[in-house]
């Protein structure tokens, strides 16, 4: 008979030995990465996103490998009009993938990265530009895309990079003109003026993103206020093609700019005279005002984002 303390001494070295087997499974369960899904799922943060997320059944997508993706957290789904897991679900299916479709990438994008400086475009997976600024230095420092602040970066996990952001981006339009044409109830004037200059017409409709541009669109209201030649479609339509190009060209100027990198300051614009636009900053609020106008237009919608530029509306027709 085997005295007692021997098999004590074994009892004891099998629990050892069992305890060791369970700690070294939960530490390798621990270690193992989370999967952009994973994160999304678990983060308190993201009860709105993970609703779209399941809505449009979109958890696989986000599984895939070597992505980034720009997660918005609740606050900005609710500063977007969606307050709770209802009004994401009110939405069509199709909606919902091509908003969640243009917050993810392909490849690494890190705060870091060497490629990026100031609105980078970058294509999404549904195939819209987005614009991502790294500022490396200041009080802004950090990432921003669509002009919309990255709060949270670098979030690694197994497939790729999670950055939180504090609003929802919405899908680009293919060009600047088809955005106006998307709201003829609001550009209809705009974009009979743009039709009768044919070289304007095509330089707002190409979809390339090698020579972007920032434009202020007057809309249906600001064009009505102007009086001749804009007043109308007929006055428009009698106008002479030189004063029109005038006008619609003081109205743009090279280059993507977000309404938050709006400063004091000129802006050469586009007009054949490469006349100047006044940016002032009243309150941190940028506003616009031309050379013959007596007060400053305010931006009414800004950072209508294009896969060939920048669109804000403006609320008046701005004079050379």
């Amino acid at each position: 008979m085997r005295p007692i303390s021997h098999i004590l001494c074994t009892v004891l070295v099998g629990l050892l030995l069992a305890g060791l087997f369970v700690s070294c499974n939960k530490d390798k369960e621990e270690a193992t990465p989370k999967s952009a899904s994973d994160l999304i799922q678990e983060d308190p943060s993201f009860t709105l996103l993970r609703a779209a997320v399941l809505r449009a059944n979109f958890a696989d997508a986000l599984k895939a490998a070597n992505l980034t993706i720009f997660a918005p957290n609740d606050d900005a789904f609710k500063a977007a009009g969606y307050a709770d897991v209802a009004s994401i679900n009110a939405l069509p299916v199709a909606t919902i993938e091509q908003i969640l479709k243009y917050h993810v990438f392909n490849g690494p994008i890190k705060s870091d990265s060497p490629q990026l400086g100031t609105n980078t475009p970058v294509q999404s997976i549904g195939g819209g530009i987005a614009y991502i600024t790294k500022t490396t230095s200041g009080s802004t420092a950090g990432l921003t895309i669509n002009g919309t602040r990255v709060t949270k970066a670098d979030q690694q996990v197994s497939n790729g990079i999670v950055h939180t952001i504090d609003r929802v981006l919405l899908p680009t339009a293919t060009t600047i003109l088809s955005a106006l044409q998307s709201d003829p109830a609001n550009f209809s004037l705009v974009l009979a003026a743009i039709n009768r200059i044919p070289t304007l017409a095509v330089q707002l409709s190409t979809s390339a993103t090698t020579q972007p541009i920032t434009i202020f669109i007057p809309d249906n209201a600001a064009f009505a206020a102007a009086g001749s030649p804009l007043t109308n479609l007929a006055a428009i339509n009698a106008a002479s093609l030189t004063t029109l190009s005038s006008i619609l060209g003081y109205h743009a100027t090279l280059g993507t700019l977000f309404s938050n990198q709006l400063t004091a300051g000129q802006l050469t614009s586009l007009n054949p005279t490469s006349a100047k636009l006044a940016v002032v900053i009243t309150n941190n609020v940028p506003t616009i005002k031309g050379n013959q106008n007596t007060t400053a237009a305010t931006i009414k919608r800004a950072d209508i984002v294009a896969n060939n530029g920048i669109v804000h509306v403006v609320s008046q027709v701005l004079k050379p």
